[in-house]
């Protein structure tokens, strides 16, 4: 009786939407190829023309569909033509009717594209684009009105260059000086900036924060993360305890600075602190942590001054939080609560503290704590440089990366309310994006959703998966 039950519940969720969900097309991948094997599929999302490219590759060819936003089909492509790097695509630049796409190597030093037209049916590919010189090192790559841009570091030098990408044989390169700004270590040397980015073991590397959308602390507890601000291209530093190096750079009309902002808490004579940052709404959110105390201020960032600081000794209960102390680990001990506030110090002192920030509902959603990451899962089609080395997500339309990172890190954590005053206030959590299509994956724990992506339309998401059986890639509205 009841599995009689579990099959007609499965059934009815196919009829009825889950949760506001609802079914909104299909690619039928049998009319293109009978071969089902295909490597890797990626979305290309054009706001600007209210369309998007589903692309399939094979082992050495790719077939690419053109579908408007309404999920009507306007164009198909497909050609026997890949590029070196096939297998690590990182973005795309749009120009009218012709797609870019970008790959590099697992150093994420070397790159290829290829470009296809569906106004033209017309493609071509370079198997190397010379873009970086063997004196720069990659921070992170984003993407800004339908163009890819890298962001890299001049070694031995306090010169960043940003490079954009329009096509496979047009790239433009800005370089931005920070030579006169003083950037001084803990020890009180002079240092350079790109030794101030390239220390630590993760390096350079930066995580690009999707703007106001959920997100991991595995995302932010990067030492280097960049931030899209309208116009702003935001880079935070937090190799040194003592200060979070903060430099933004307008892509309209090339102004930059660079501030530092301490960490108002910090103290030398401390052992095994840690610390980060997290930017949101022109507001600097800073995490300073020891085994005996936690510091949580927030910076106005134009006027530089302190609006919020809350601190917490190991002896206090941590009055603005809005959840339990959550410890999640593996996978068959996923969820504990930790009752003392020394056991939670204690943790994210001795890990990679991070803090994430958004908002909904007209209230800020702050997580504080710390990160590991578990084991990588085949069945999510990652973008965005992640097996590569560049930024964790790259455009402000596809989620995929962001998604996995939220529901498969391990982290020790607390969540907590603010108003927009910064006053805590009462309530639970509330359930986001992300937490509404993870309940409708696991409601599917009897299918296997092949080759998963997550993406946003017209401020809705889109979840996409393969049906092997049937040869059917479908894409579910997520409201």
């Amino acid at each position: 009786m009841r599995l009689i039950l579990r099959i007609v519940l499965l059934i009815c969720s196919f009829s009825q939407p889950l949760f506001a969900q609802s079914e909104w097309f299909s690619i039928n991948t049998n009319e293109r190829s009978a071969e089902r094997n295909f490597q890797q599929v990626f979305q290309i999302v054009n706001e600007e023309a209210n369309e998007f490219v589903t692309f399939f590759q094979y082992s050495n060819f790719f077939v690419a569909y053109l579908h408007n936003t309404e999920g009507e089909l306007l164009n198909t492509f497909s050609a026997k033509a890949l590029p070196k790097y096939k297998n690590n695509y990182i973005g795309a630049s749009i120009n009218g009717g012709a797609y870019t796409m970008f790959f590099q190597n697992d150093y994420g030093n070397r790159f290829s594209a290829l470009t296809i037209d569906f106004s033209t049916s017309g493609f071509v590919f370079e198997n190397k684009i010379d873009i970086l010189s063997n004196i720069e090192s990659v921070i992170g790559t984003f993407e800004y009105k339908a163009h890819i841009y890298i962001l890299t570091s001049v070694k031995r030098s306090s010169i960043l260059k940003l490079h954009k990408l329009n096509n496979h044989k047009d790239y433009t390169v800005e370089t931005y000086d920070f030579s006169n700004e003083k950037i001084v270590s803990p020890r009180g040397f002079d240092i350079s900036l790109n030794h101030l980015l390239d220390s630590g073991y993760d390096r350079h590397k930066a995580s690009l924060i999707e703007n106001n959308e959920p997100g991991s602390l595995e995302e932010s507890s990067k030492k280097n993360k960049l931030f899209l601000d309208n116009n702003k291209l935001i880079l935070t530093n937090d190799f040194y305890n003592t200060s979070t190096s903060y430099i933004s750079i307008n892509l309209e009309n090339g102004n930059s600075e660079l501030i530092d902002f301490p960490k108002p808490s910090f103290d030398k004579k401390d052992r095994g602190s840690e610390s980060n940052s997290f930017v949101l709404d022109n507001h600097l959110f800073s995490l300073y942590v020891t085994k005996e105390k936690l510091d949580f201020s927030i910076y106005d960032i134009d006027s530089k001054s302190i609006l919020k600081s809350l601190t917490v000794t190991e002896n206090d209960s941590i009055t603005f939080k809005n959840s339990p102390i959550i410890l999640e680990r593996g996978e068959f001990d996923n969820y504990r609560e930790l009752d003392k506030t020394k056991q939670f110090l204690r943790k994210v002192s001795n890990s990679n503290a991070g803090l994430f920030i958004y908002k909904q509902e007209n209230k800020f959603i702050i997580t504080l704590g710390c990160s590991e990451t578990k084991e990588s899962s085949s069945q999510f089609t990652f973008v965005g440089g992640f097996f590569g080395g560049l930024a964790f997500g790259i455009t402000t339309a596809i989620l995929t990366p962001s998604y996995y990172s939220y529901t498969r890190t391990k982290s020790t954590r607390i969540e907590c309310l603010f108003d927009n005053e910064f006053n805590s206030i009462n309530g639970t959590i509330p359930d986001n994006s992300f937490d509404r299509i993870k309940t409708y994956i696991d409601e599917l724990n009897d299918i296997k959703l092949r080759f998963k992506s997550i993406f946003k339309i017209d401020g809705k998401y889109i979840l996409g998966y393969f049906d092997k059986e049937k040869g059917f890639y479908n894409y579910i509205l997520i409201d």
